[in-house]
């Protein structure tokens, strides 16, 4: 059970413990939502719990919502997250269902969430997968080993390198433009600035996430690493980057959520202040990343939801701050695509946007929960992460991470 098989085998005995639901007849929407349709949407979920045999989460969980809709005034993904959260908790009195709660009892018991929507969808669609945080995390730690070996690869430190160049190449045509459209000529110059300043948006918030390795350091997962750093260390490190936006201790104190929300706006400002050069406007489509460790001292009663630090505190200064837009899409200039690429620009069809009420928003939010330190004050650690790869969020990266390395392995078990 040592071996690399054993380990694989286990984490295929997790992944049996998943809770997959999939629902595609119900629009997803906020508290707005009828009451017919929530009691359409719990019934639902109590028949597809019952068909997997599952009963309710009574430990953490990690939890992952992915949406889509049709309607052209669609609200934000976060407004229809809430409602969703509260719907997979407490049973309505007219849905049959032998417990009292859904997929969970509170959802406090959430330690990492992820939300992402597509706007404008032909059909509305609701998925959700749920686990155990404890397999979670022991998926993060197996992700953490495979990844070692990934990152310390020739190949990829040298596209980290290459990549990060992008940055210097942008730097460079902003402090030395008379120069270059001088020897370029303006819209050779345009055309190339245009493009770096793509590239070097990319390099940067893709490097603002935290890395499965660093994620599996916070939890102290592996129990000992090559490092020998704790903890701890890999928390503060997290806290110092100048890449992501770092507001402090959640408020946990009445009054203290406007001192909070002014560290969130002071936080945006600093950081606008060192990067602004690079990433004003926006030419990528970004989420966001968020990781949180409590006050040791916090009271249960008022530890916050994650759903709820996201969506009271950092989404509503973070997308008028930075502009940033819900999907890709809106950052393809499709007047120029047609001038230059008519056939291209044909095959995204006549309406290639989302429906324009729902440009607003990041393409996704995740949230994580570490655990309270002794004597070591809470933070909260903000990154926002280029979008662009198709790479899915940290869950997501986890699983494909492991599957690499079992192919790997296969194929060196069959050589």
């Amino acid at each position: 059970m040592s071996s690399d098989a054993g380990a694989h085998a286990r984490y295929q005995s997790r992944k049996k413990r998943r809770v997959h639901i999939y629902i595609d007849d119900i629009e997803p929407q906020s508290k707005r939502m009828p009451e017919a349709d929530r009691d359409k949407f719990q019934q639902a979920i109590a028949e597809q719990l019952t068909l997997v045999k599952r009963s309710t989460f009574t430990g953490g969980v990690a939890l992952k919502i992915e949406l889509g809709t049709t309607s052209k005034n669609a609200p934000q993904a976060h407004t229809i997250a809430k409602n969703l959260l509260d719907l997979l908790g407490t049973r309505r009195p007219s849905v049959s269902w032998q417990r009292q709660h859904l997929l969970y009892k509170d959802d406090r018991q959430i330690q990492a969430l992820s939300v992402s929507c597509r706007h404008g969808e032909p059909y509305p669609s609701i998925r959700i997968e749920a686990r155990p945080f404890t397999a979670m995390l022991d998926d993060l730690e197996l992700a953490t080993e495979a990844r070692y070996s990934i990152e310390t690869n020739i190949d990829y430190l040298y596209e980290q390198d290459h990549e990060a160049d992008w940055i210097k190449t942008f730097r460079d045509l902003k402090d030395n433009e008379a120069y270059k459209r001088q020897n370029l000529g303006n819209d050779l110059y345009n055309a190339y600035l245009k493009m770096t300043r793509w590239y070097a948006q990319h390099a940067l918030l893709k490097s603002s996430g935290a890395t499965i390795p660093v994620l599996g350091s916070m939890y102290g997962r592996p129990q000992a690493t090559a490092t020998g750093l704790g903890k701890e260390i890999w928390a503060e490190l997290l806290g110092k980057s100048k890449l992501r936006l770092q507001v402090g201790e959640l408020p946990i104190t009445s009054g203290s959520s406007t001192m909070f929300k002014q560290k969130v706006l002071n936080e945006i400002k600093a950081f606008k202040k060192r990067w602004d050069w690079l990433i004003n406007p926006l030419v990528i489509a970004v989420a966001l990343e968020v990781v949180i460790r409590p006050d040791p001292t916090t009271p249960p009663a008022v530890l916050h939801d994650l759903d709820n630090i996201v969506r009271d505190y950092l989404l509503p200064r973070i997308i008028p701050e930075f502009g940033t837009v819900s999907d890709h899409r809106w950052t393809i200039d499709f007047d120029e695509l047609q001038r230059t690429n008519p056939e291209l620009a044909a095959s995204w069809g006549a309406n290639p946007t989302p429906p324009p009420g729902t440009k607003a928003g990041v393409t996704r939010y995740e949230a994580w929960r570490l655990p309270a330190v002794t004597n070591e004050p809470g933070f909260v650690s903000v990154a926002l992460v280029a979008d662009v790869d198709a790479n899915g969020d940290l869950m997501d990266q986890i699983d494909e991470s492991i599957g690499i390395w079992a192919s790997s392995h296969d194929r060196k078990s069959r050589y």
